[in-house]
């Protein structure tokens, strides 16, 4: 649909004169934070409206109605959204979609295509697992290829499609990771997100993260994040970053609590609106485990210790496959402190080069490269001003003596 739209469709009445109506689906609140990389790139137009929608179908829909909820922006009701057309839509995750009336672009949530999906029990003999983000029942639904584009991070993503999905292959289009872009962006600011965790001048910092699961760090050595804050030496500062469905299924009160004796100890402890992509911009050392963040901060160059082993569902030759080749693990034997200033001291840069050769094959042009497909789907021409990656605002703790609180601002 395009053309103007005042009086009709899902809002209304209108002030703004506008042309186009850009449709956000939430699905969790991983999903939710990759399309506040990528939208302010077409929300700035005065002739585009964005909208929201929470979409259910997943163990992690709970995180995104939350997301959803907490955004400043219009929302509308997925059975609403669904009635009415849109020119575009943006997904960071599979499934659902396919019920909504307008061109999709589908894009990643993560690192991309680096896990197979769980098996779910059920009483049928087990079959093949796809891989995560590459799900062919997802991406081609009664005969037709649910998405207008599949974006892609790095272009040897493209042969995972053709192999899991191949009659999706033809919609694939190199995109960058807009994450990744946000965070190079916002490496000017190293200073000042340090100074917003409380790191001093001759201080460092070493940011513990968390994946979703048993197999995580948080899962299979949560004492580390207990342990570490009160164990490391007063020059040391340490900062953690849970994945979102760790919030959403244990509560941001019981999280808060089980770690309250270790923020009081210093540890500063970043809730899911929390800017967590500047924290990793602020860090001296990153420990981790096999979720995107660890990856990120490895790309970004940063020491990266394993404190949890590689789960079984790693694909073969993936990036996070390469992470695991590459790093230090942190045996439960180690001796903390030292295993981290060696690592920091002894950092090799060609590691991290390496590992963010892997993650992009578009590097810094991300902004650009969504913003030239959304509006070829919506029909439209681009504004003249190139797009740019936008910073990332300061990581803001949550408090040592309260319950995690608050908003992100995007």
């Amino acid at each position: 649909m395009s053309g103007r739209w005042g009086d009709t469709g899902p809002l209304a009445p209108l002030t703004w004169p506008v042309e186009r109506r850009v449709l956000g689906l939430v699905q969790s609140w991983m999903g939710g934070d990759r399309l506040a990389d990528i939208l302010p790139a077409l929300e700035s137009d005065t002739r585009i409206q964005t909208l929201h929608t929470a979409v259910g179908g997943s163990p992690f829909s709970a995180s995104g109605a939350e997301y959803v909820r907490r955004m400043n922006g219009a929302v509308l009701g997925w059975e609403r959204a669904r009635e009415h057309r849109f020119d575009l839509a943006i997904a960071a995750h599979l499934g659902e979609f396919d019920e909504v009336r307008a061109p999709t672009m589908v894009v990643p949530h993560g690192v991309g295509f680096s896990k197979r999906i769980p098996r779910r029990p059920g009483y049928g003999p087990p079959a093949r697992r796809p891989v995560g983000g590459a799900v062919a029942a997802a991406l081609v639904r009664y005969g037709r290829v649910v998405p207008a584009v599949i974006g892609l991070a790095h272009e040897r993503q493209h042969a995972v499609i053709a192999r899991e999905a191949p009659e999706a292959a033809q919609v694939c289009r190199v995109v960058g990771d807009p994450c990744y872009d946000r965070m190079i962006a916002s490496l000017p600011h190293r200073r000042a997100y340090r100074r917003a965790l409380g790191v001093g001048e001759h201080q460092r910092l070493v940011v513990l993260s968390s994946t979703w699961g048993r197999l995580g760090l948080a899962g299979s050595r949560s004492e580390l994040l207990s342990r570490l804050p009160g164990e490391l030496p007063a020059d040391y500062v340490t900062a953690a970053i849970l994945h979102p469905a760790i919030w959403s299924t244990h509560g941001r009160r019981q999280v808060a609590a089980w770690l309250a004796e270790a923020r009081r100890s210093g540890l500063r402890l970043l809730a899911p609106e929390a800017a967590w992509q500047a924290a990793l911009v602020a860090a001296d050392a990153v420990i981790g485990d096999h979720g995107a963040v660890t990856y990120y901060g490895a790309a970004l160059n940063r020491p990266t210790l394993l404190a949890a082993g590689a789960p079984a569902d790693i694909v073969s030759g993936s990036q996070v496959a390469e992470l695991y080749r590459r790093a230090q693990p942190l045996g439960a034997a180690a001796t903390a402190p030292g295993t981290i200033e060696r690592a920091i001291d002894g950092a090799d840069p060609a590691q991290g080069e390496a590992l963010a050769g892997l993650l992009t094959s578009a590097p810094g042009r991300s902004a650009e490269l969504i913003r030239r497909h959304a509006y070829a789907l919506m029909d439209c021409s681009e504004p003249a001003d190139p797009p740019a990656a936008h910073p990332l605002p300061a990581p803001a703790p949550v408090a040592p003596d309260g319950p995690a609180t608050g908003c992100r601002a995007s």
